[in-house]
């Protein structure tokens, strides 16, 4: 297979890459907007059937021309403002489609969106992929534009959208910071119970492989989680359990949450770099329940996640520790 991967250097991007590398017979183009962060990744930026090609998704290089499938995962999750979600998420992915049209080029999408750009659970029930969606968030909402777009290519090329639920394992930095205060021995949680599928990093990407095989049903939209949703006290108790912390919890109101937020997305307009905590997050938070429904990508594409929870936990913690960052 001969692939382009967009958002090559982000945490699920370097996951995927190192994946396609281990299979020793891909062929990788990798888009990099900034060549220093290469030095930071997990594979070999040397390997012989690895090629990169520097630019981002407002200035598009020359897209190679025996590319075979794209998989789009370049996008933004935190932003300073609400209009960069757009800018990035949703034009972003009309300049690539439009610059794979401009060269005739018919790829096979496979574009990884969010749960976000659908709806939150009610009284926890799994959402399915086919139902109207209710983005909270303006991060939600460009996620949701961010299909229409690739959606509207679905006659000329296979697309393929994942919305991914919430992701984690080695180089996430989103759920480091909750990680950290446990092994102070805090267990931050709120008054009101948050719960959540979840998915491991090393499942999604080989959702996204077999999403790239040739012949699937075009225009097709596949939740990709694990099907047991776990609440925040319990990623948290699991989390204190490897660490070996006794963990005292602390139950925050979400009101104070809200603050903190609008505080943290203060700071981020001051200082230029854009926090994990904002007010997008938060809206997406406050609906407490994301829960997916994962029946169609198992009857449709044979997809099921593999990785126990309590082990992808362990691998995850352990690589932090590893690196230092726990």
């Amino acid at each position: 297979m001969i692939s382009l991967v967009t958002g090559a250097t982000g945490f699920i991007g370097s996951n995927l890459i190192q994946h396609l590398l281990n299979q020793g017979h891909n062929k990788i183009y990798a888009l990099v907007r900034n060549p220093a962060k290469l030095r930071k990744l997990n594979f070999s930026p040397g390997a012989s059937n690895l090629h990169i090609i520097q630019g981002d998704l407002s200035s598009l290089p020359p897209i190679p021309a025996d590319c075979q499938v794209v998989f789009h995962l370049a996008g933004v999750t935190k932003a300073l403002k609400s209009e960069d979600y757009y800018t990035v998420n949703q034009k972003g992915t009309a300049s690539l489609l439009a610059k794979l049209e401009e060269n005739d080029l018919r790829p096979r999408l496979v574009l990884l969106s969010s749960l976000a750009a659908g709806r939150p659970a009610e009284a926890g029930k799994p959402v399915k992929e086919d139902e109207p969606p209710i983005p909270a968030s303006p991060y939600g909402h460009s996620k949701l534009l961010q299909e229409g777009e690739a959606l509207k290519y679905s006659h000329k090329m296979q697309v393929i959208i994942l919305r991914a639920a919430a992701i984690y394992g080695p180089g996430d930095l989103d759920f480091l910071q909750f990680f950290q205060i446990i092994k102070k021995g805090w267990l931050v949680t709120f008054t009101k119970k948050i719960i959540m599928s979840l998915c491991y990093v090393h499942d999604l990407v080989r959702a996204m492989e077999i999403s790239a095989s040739p012949g699937l049903k075009t225009g097709q939209i596949y939740n990709v989680a694990d099907p047991i949703p776990r609440t925040w006290e319990e990623i948290g108790l699991e989390a204190a359990r490897i660490l070996n912390r006794r963990v005292k919890a602390l139950k925050l109101p979400l009101w104070l949450v809200h603050g903190a937020a609008a505080g943290s997305e203060l700071i981020s307009r001051l200082s230029g770099k854009a926090s994990p905590l904002n007010l997008s997050k938060y809206h997406d938070m406050e609906k407490l329940s994301w829960v997916a429904d994962t029946t169609k990508i198992k009857e449709e594409l044979g997809f099921e996640t593999k990785w126990d929870f309590g082990r992808a936990l362990e691998e995850t913690l352990i690589w932090y520790q590893k690196v230092g960052w726990l």
